[in-house]
């Protein structure tokens, strides 16, 4: 039986169809694809470099990833990304226990340290309200953060919160559950674009939308 001549292309990378002739490369770049902010091209090519390694990158990444999902966890006071806890903003003497910022993610911290404007501490929500999406008041730590206000010292919270409706009802309920307490309720000012997404703003705009927060 003749066979089709692959052409060219086909030939030299390996797939026809859309999808690789290898199920475990397209495995592989399925996985990839997963990844926030990497579709398929970018899964392809990080798929190709990492099989067609000669040098020890793909053994140094797989190694790299084994050891911090191994190491790596959440701060249990706080919910930052630490290997040690609790964490190094939630043990340092130096910052100002009375200002609690309350953010969505972890990843929401890091344009405020790099800025290196606040001094504070914070408290990482993990997501946002969103009954459309099954994301309700129970789902998140509220108790927690009831908890931890609590404890007396915290004069003021911040809520950092993204720009969108999520955030936005967030921050009404947390206004609703310290609402009769004595405590500053300030959200970020005008600088973040509505439906922006906090951890990608700059970080002047962010300092300008900290500087000029407003009460509740």
């Amino acid at each position: 039986m003749d066979h089709a001549t692959p052409t060219p292309r086909e030939s030299a990378a390996g797939f026809e169809g859309g999808e690789f002739q290898s199920p475990a490369l397209e495995r592989l770049v399925r996985a990839l694809g997963k990844l926030p902010g990497v579709g398929r091209k970018s899964a392809t090519r990080l798929a190709l470099e990492l099989v067609q390694d000669t040098a020890t990158m793909s053994d140094e990444l797989m190694a790299s990833i084994a050891h911090a999902r191994e190491v790596v966890a959440s701060c249990t006071r706080c919910g930052a990304i630490t290997e040690d806890d609790p964490c190094r903003i939630c043990r340092s003497p130096s910052r100002d226990g009375e200002s609690l910022c309350i953010v969505a993610s972890p990843i929401d911290i890091l344009p405020f340290e790099w800025a290196g404007f606040y001094r504070g501490r914070y408290f990482v929500l993990g997501r946002l309200l969103s009954p459309l999406d099954g994301v309700r008041v129970e789902d998140l730590p509220f108790d927690r953060l009831s908890e931890r206000v609590r404890e007396g010292g915290v004069k003021e919270l911040v809520l950092a919160l993204d720009a969108s409706v999520e955030g936005e009802a967030t921050a009404l309920y947390i206004q609703r559950m310290f609402g009769d307490d004595d405590l500053a309720l300030t959200r970020l000012a005008t600088g973040i674009p509505v439906g922006g997404a906090l951890a990608y703003t700059d970080e002047a705009t962010l300092q300008r939308a900290f500087q000029f927060r407003r009460t509740f």
